[in-house]
């Protein structure tokens, strides 16, 4: 016979596990078997502060769910408009991306200064209600970040004459431009810029544009302070995409663009958390504001004030752009007016004729004003958009001299 090589045989501990092992596998194969439960996943790390995101968070969307049959989807309900300060700050607030209050010594420094006058800062927030509740439906209308919002605040207190140094303009202080880059009319006759109507609709898109390159907010603010090319460098020379308006970041901007980030940071916070920071905000009601078409024909903004029902002072209020006239140099005929304002409006907007008394309105007298206390010259100028200059001379005063309480004047087309 041939040599064979014995086989070792196992031990008895070897077989012992052996025998086991089967054991379990046949077990598994079995109905009724019981197995231990598997160790449960660690949990998550304990938070920690962060001083101010650098990055927006990206989360995973969840698997979706098998439905038994596909059923159409329902048309998302329209929010209610918005006619008091409460729901207006609540929905505001609802919409800043956390975290909403950021630590750090330039964020302190904004919040105490819009903060250090709180009757000031009340004040002025009611007085913008009506215009910030048109901007923040259209903010939501464009799902766009409410931090946008806000922008006006910085920007212009809210005030759509509002004029700047070195030529920005409006409610937005959009540059000729960029304005004209977006579709907005600016040229003597009518300047686009300070309609609330054509302004809002040209900052949102610009923002709308630099929100989808970007992707986040403070990003999108910096670009539209500084200009989305000059961003675009920084992050280049950074080689990275990070964002902060505390931390300097991307390097190399001004430190304009920098305190613009933390502005709007500390007015989020202020509004999401007034009474920590002793602030009342105003919870006024009020009458919203919707765009009309300006009647065919009408050529004078106080004629159709007077037709629609409405105050001529709240009419050029809320349309500084037609100071020179209605419909002067093929001007968008797009006024912003209080909802409900105009009974009469469906008829004479749908109506082909000439505009009922527009042929005798340069014989009209001119809209006036009686002086009362406390009032002055800038103030009126504002109130029936026209310039503190063109009021002076129209009727032949000295604009550096105080106003005379009761003095009637006449205010300029």
């Amino acid at each position: 016979m041939p040599d064979v090589e014995p086989v070792p045989l196992p031990s008895r501990p070897a077989r012992l596990i052996r025998h086991a092992l089967a054991a379990l596998a046949l077990c598994g194969l079995a109905a009724g078997c019981t197995t231990l439960p598997a160790p449960a996943p660690p949990g998550p790390p304990d938070p920690v502060a962060v001083e101010e995101p650098s990055e927006p968070l990206q989360l995973a969307p969840p698997p979706p769910r098998r439905a038994a049959a596909p059923q159409p989807e329902a048309e998302p309900a329209r929010p209610a408009r918005i006619a008091d300060g409460r729901v207006l700050f609540e929905r505001l607030a609802e919409s800043f991306a956390p975290p909403v209050c950021v630590r750090g010594d330039h964020n302190r420094q904004w919040r105490r200064r819009y903060a250090g006058h709180p009757a000031s800062f009340e004040r002025q927030l009611r007085e913008a209600l009506p215009l910030m509740a048109y901007v923040v439906e259209a903010v939501e209308a464009r799902k766009l970040p409410g931090e946008f919002a806000l922008i006006p605040i910085v920007e212009s207190g809210y005030r759509p004459e509002a004029r700047g140094p070195g030529g920005p303009t409006g409610l937005w202080q959009m540059i000729g431009s960029t304005a004209r880059n977006h579709g907005v009319q600016v040229g003597r006759g009518y300047d686009g810029r300070l309609s609330p109507v054509d302004a809002t609709d040209a900052a949102l898109d610009y923002l709308a544009a630099l929100h989808a390159e970007f992707g986040d907010w403070r990003a999108t603010a910096m670009a539209y302070n500084a200009g989305e090319g000059r961003l675009r460098r920084a992050f280049a020379r950074d080689g990275a995409s990070r964002v902060s308006g505390e931390r300097r970041l991307p390097a190399g901007l001004s430190s304009v663009t920098y305190a613009y980030v933390a502005k709007l940071h500390a007015l989020a916070c202020l509004i999401a958390e007034p009474t920590r920071h002793g602030l009342t905000l105003p919870v006024d009601a009020f009458t919203p504001l919707e765009v009309r078409r300006a009647p065919d024909g009408a050529t004078r903004l106080d004629a159709v004030a007077r037709a629609w029902g409405t105050a001529p002072e709240t009419l050029a209020r809320w349309n500084p752009a037609y100071r020179s006239g209605i419909g002067r140099s093929g001007a968008p005929r797009r006024l912003l007016v209080p909802v409900g304002s105009a009974v009469a409006m469906a008829p004479i907007a749908s109506s082909s004729a000439p505009f009922a008394g527009n042929e005798e309105a340069p014989a009209e007298a001119p809209l006036e004003h009686t002086v009362r206390s406390g009032e002055t010259l800038w103030r009126i100028a504002r109130r029936y958009g026209t310039t503190v200059r063109a009021l002076a001379a129209f009727n032949g005063i000295d604009a550096a001299r105080p106003l005379r309480i009761g003095r009637t004047l006449r205010i300029p087309d």
